[in-house]
């Protein structure tokens, strides 16, 4: 017999639906606060918000009248359209769900309201009264997750990391968290480098580069890292869409490794936060309690694409050698981002040593002239096109294969020539001198989305290449290093692996113990080094 279910057990299915953990009720809570305009908010957390947690904003707070139905199921100000959700809440179901979970005190006034109300709910027990109360709303919530024997400390660690990552998104909010009465975090609202530097730590702050784009009703503003520092997942590459954290979608992931190019080795994902202000018509959120899913139309990943781009166009991408405090950037002339390079020699005939402005650059023959070739490919490719083999090459292949035939036309001829057999008639120029591997070229072009034929391009461009171990003259180093210069990406190989390091004057200088450069035959400064070796060894208090 089909029947509604009974109000306790819809309470049930509320709670797990909304409520997994503390960090779900502080998440809940700080999207009602800064929907309600807040600029300050304050969380509180004792054993681990389990015993208490409690949040406050100055935020528009609820008007008197309203409050009772502010606890009820499905009852929100925010949602009216489902197309058009401009809010972080909408669904009307968290502070039902903590009434559900625990005893709920919520007081709040209105600025325009002369005093406020007090709301205190378990279950289906619901009371309202009158008491004083500054502009804005505290939510406090008592005896969550009661009885389960869950972990203060782990739930204390994931309220804080939460909290970090929306700071990534609102980062002039003024936020603070106290555990235990203990302040752990304490953000005055200074804006986003700050807020990386609390999420990803001073280091790493310091190699993210700042991006922003505007383009008819998109923008975007945010940091990310350069090459020089990147990770095999993308848990450290975060995304809000109108200031919501949320999943990154996959077309939107491929979109920012395209952007990078050879830049990054494969599967690796740079560090950093992306900031989306996005029409309605161009994403759709999924509309169930996690709020973290969303689809983004192909206009936004080609919006994204390009603004990473342009972001990276210019800069100096060299790693630094060794890691040393951050330094202002260079203003270089080439449009690559390097300073014209002098040579200065070899090492062990693998390296070139080469001089540019303030800095000594090292630069791996081998990887440098891989880099050469390899765009030197993908232009004859763009610019000559295909030419006739001089002969045609037959190729086998797998049912599998058959059907991708459609994917091999941009880079080959062909034509059928029997039950899985093809015959290539045209292929680039550059493809010519290696018919061996023109079947193995044809397959991995078959198999999609440019990623096979560029690796197999690197793996060509790596056969002819000047090897570690080769000598190379002042006029045949320096030619090297002019091309590198001519390249659009001199920073890795086609690979993804550098190609050339950098050591600035300033930290030879530090290593040296001199307080400034010799120039002009002058003697540079000397100041003392740092005590590594003194000369009378004294251990030191602990």
């Amino acid at each position: 017999m089909i029947r509604p279910l009974p109000p306790e057990l819809k309470g049930l299915l509320a709670r797990g639906e909304v409520l997994l953990s503390v960090k779900d009720a502080v998440r809940e809570l700080l999207e009602n606060a800064l929907d309600a305009g807040a600029k300050r908010v304050k969380v509180e957390l004792w054993g681990g918000g389990l015993e208490r947690l409690v949040v406050e904003d100055d935020g528009e707070g609820i008007p008197y009248e309203e409050l009772p139905l502010a606890v009820e199921p499905f009852a929100t100000s925010k949602l009216q359209d489902p197309g058009a959700i401009r809010t972080l809440g909408f669904r009307g179901q968290a502070l039902y769900a903590l009434r559900q979970a625990a005893t709920l005190r919520l007081r709040s006034r209105p600025r325009g309201q002369l005093g406020g109300g007090l709301l205190l709910a378990r279950g289906e027990g619901v009371a309202v009264r009158p008491v004083p109360a500054p502009p804005g709303t505290r939510v406090e919530v008592v005896g969550l997750f009661a009885g389960e024997g869950r972990d203060p400390a782990r739930e204390a660690r994931e309220v804080q990391a939460l909290l970090k990552r929306y700071l990534l998104h609102h980062p002039h909010l003024v936020l603070a968290l106290f555990v235990e009465g203990e302040a752990r975090l304490l953000f005055p609202g200074a804006g986003l480098k700050e807020a990386a530097r609390l999420a990803f730590g001073r280091v790493m702050a310091e190699r993210l580069f700042p991006l922003e784009k505007r383009a008819r009703e998109m923008a975007l503003w945010g940091l990310l890292s350069g090459p020089q520092a990147s990770r095999t997942r993308e848990d450290a590459l975060f995304l809000a869409v109108n200031g919501r954290p949320v999943a990154f979608p996959p077309g939107l992931l491929k979109a920012v490794r395209r952007a990078y190019k050879e830049l990054l080795p494969e599967g690796h994902y740079p560090v950093g936060v992306l900031n989306l202000t996005l029409p309605p018509g161009l994403y759709r959120l999924r509309l169930d309690a996690r709020k973290e899913e969303v689809a983004l139309s192909p206009e936004v990943e080609a919006f994204l694409e390009e603004a990473i781009r342009e972001a990276l166009a210019g800069k100096n991408l060299a790693r630094l050698l060794p890691e040393p405090k951050p330094l202002a950037p260079l203003t270089p002339p080439t449009p690559s981002g390097l300073p014209r390079l002098r040579y200065l020699g070899q090492f062990r005939d693998s390296y070139l040593l080469a001089e540019g402005g303030d800095t000594l650059y090292v630069v791996d023959q081998h990887a440098a002239h891989e880099r050469i070739l390899y765009e030197d490919f993908l232009r004859r490719l763009a610019e000559e096109g295909l030419a006739p083999l001089p002969y045609p090459v037959l190729v086998e292949l797998t049912p599998e294969e058959a059907l991708l035939l459609p994917e091999a036309e941009g880079l080959f001829t062909f034509e059928p020539f029997g039950p899985q057999r093809v015959r290539l008639l045209r292929a680039p120029s550059f493809l010519h001198p290696y018919p061996l591997l023109l079947p193995e070229v044809f397959r991995e072009a078959l198999r999609g989305e440019g990623r096979s034929l560029k690796g197999l391009l690197a793996r060509l461009a790596c056969l002819p290449a000047i090897k570690a171990g080769h000598p190379l003259g002042r006029v045949q180093g320096q030619a090297l290093l002019d091309a590198l210069l001519a390249c659009e990406t001199p920073w890795v190989c086609p690979h993804g692996r550098p190609l050339i390091l950098a050591l600035k004057e300033e930290e030879l200088l530090r290593r040296f113990g001199r307080r400034s450069g010799a120039r002009g035959g002058e003697e540079a400064r000397p100041h003392p080094l740092p005590d590594s070796f003194p000369e009378a060894p004294s251990p030191k208090e602990g």
